[in-house]
């Protein structure tokens, strides 16, 4: 708690930029109550969660160009065939922490939105839904990115 404790105070102290005695109490207050009552109740390896987390970085900027690729390749059509639609796709991650990344790098890829997440389904709005069979979309939407934090 203690290395929460200063990291939070650091960054308070970063944000407001100031050296001030009062903002220095309130920060120390705010960084002291966050690392107390915000913690995880669930103890994690920094180190192992880093670095699958690194190695999830490739297979992310993989699936962005791909996507900025398809995304440009629509916009630069002159007929923009574009065939929206929401689908809704489950997740095999059991961690919660992992399905929030999931839905996030989803939305951070052109052509995808995750509009819902709920428990492991997944609501995301297509921008070219090019098949309706279910299982192509899982792979081609989340097979890449769930396997790469598995």
């Amino acid at each position: 708690m203690v290395g929460k404790f200063i990291l939070l105070f650091l960054v308070w102290i970063g944000v407001t930029n100031s050296l001030n005695i009062q903002e220095l109490i309130v920060g120390a207050i705010v960084s002291f109550l966050i690392a107390k009552f915000f913690t995880p109740k669930r103890e994690f390896n920094l180190k192992d969660l880093a670095v699958k987390y690194i190695r999830f970085i490739p297979i992310f900027l993989k699936n962005l160009i791909e996507s900025n690729i398809a995304v440009a390749k629509i916009v630069l059509n002159p007929k923009l065939p574009i065939n929206t639609g929401i689908v809704k796709l489950k997740t095999d991650l059991t961690n919660e922490h992992d399905r929030l990344i999931l839905a996030n790098a989803i939305t951070l890829t052109p052509g995808t939105i995750t509009v819902e997440l709920r428990d492991r389904e997944l609501f995301i709005h297509v921008l070219n839904l090019d098949s309706l069979d279910r299982d192509k979309l899982q792979e081609s939407i989340i097979g890449g990115l769930e396997r790469g934090l598995k």
